[in-house]
């Protein structure tokens, strides 16, 4: 979710540096906003939940398409709603999200043992869908739905903040 929320972020920021007003934001017509807030607390939550982090973030991340489903008229929901399926279905298909050992070693980084990672590996399945994307600025390794995600959000955003 850190993607969404730095897509969301630099949306706005950028809408605001474009020309637009931040008043615009009061036209946004949400619909199952709490399903929202749930979803993304849920995986906000998951790493710290333990047995239940694989079930929380899976949970979160459908309920995230599913609020982006119902939403899907708003510009970049629907990239919202694919990034989460796109990373729901790697995540359920392998038993959590794998993760690439070369870019962890590239970033320093350790192994996440928060019961929502796994190591990427021969067996790992959808590979190209799985945290292999190192974004060395941010140090930080991301899937292609969390890109997915990040541009949603910011699509959605920008065009709000800028609309008339």
């Amino acid at each position: 979710m850190p993607m969404l929320v730095s897509g969301l972020l630099a949306g706005f920021v950028l809408g605001l540096a474009s020309g637009g007003n931040w008043r615009n934001l009061a036209k946004l017509d949400l619909k199952f906003w709490p399903a929202l807030l749930v979803g993304v607390t849920a995986r906000t939550a998951a790493s710290f939940l333990g047995e239940l982090a694989f079930s929380a973030s899976v949970a979160g991340l459908a309920l995230v398409a599913f609020v982006a489903l119902v939403n899907r008229g708003m510009p970049g929901a629907w990239l919202v709603g694919l990034g989460s399926l796109l990373n729901a279905a790697v995540t359920l298909i392998n038993g959590g999200m794998p993760v690439d050992p070369g870019a962890l070693a590239i970033s320093g980084k350790a192994a996440p043992s928060d019961g929502l990672h796994v190591i990427l590996g021969p067996a790992t399945r959808l590979p190209f869908l799985a945290d292999v994307l190192l974004i060395p600025v941010l140090n930080n390794i991301y899937s292609v739905g969390d890109v997915v995600l990040a541009i949603g959000g910011f699509w959605m955003v920008f065009r709000l903040v800028r609309s008339r």
